[in-house]
């Protein structure tokens, strides 16, 4: 796999990142989602721990769910803005 970009998923305990071998990961959380927030520092630092070229993006005044346009939840202009930063994610690490 070369590049991944988990939306707002909590990190299973004791996530361990090792095995990954070029993943470039795009982690994106919602500001306001303190459930899945409280797993953001873990996830980042099994990503530096397993050496994987990595970024958390966090967006700012939005909830859990806000990409899902089908969901009261959605945020047109925020999703819009992530969406952007995920392709250029994409277009740089799958060469």
């Amino acid at each position: 796999m070369a590049a991944a970009a988990p939306f707002y998923g909590p990190l299973p305990d004791g996530a361990d990142f090792a095995g990954s071998r070029n993943a470039a990961v795009l982690g994106v959380y919602a500001e306001n989602d303190s459930r899945v927030n409280a797993s953001r520092d873990a996830a980042r630092a099994a990503l530096e721990r397993a050496n994987l070229t990595h970024e958390i993006v966090t967006v700012p005044g939005v909830g859990h769910a806000f990409f899902n346009d089908t969901g009261a939840r959605y945020d047109a202009a925020a999703a819009a803005t992530i969406y952007e930063q995920l392709l250029a994610w994409f277009t740089e690490h799958m060469r």
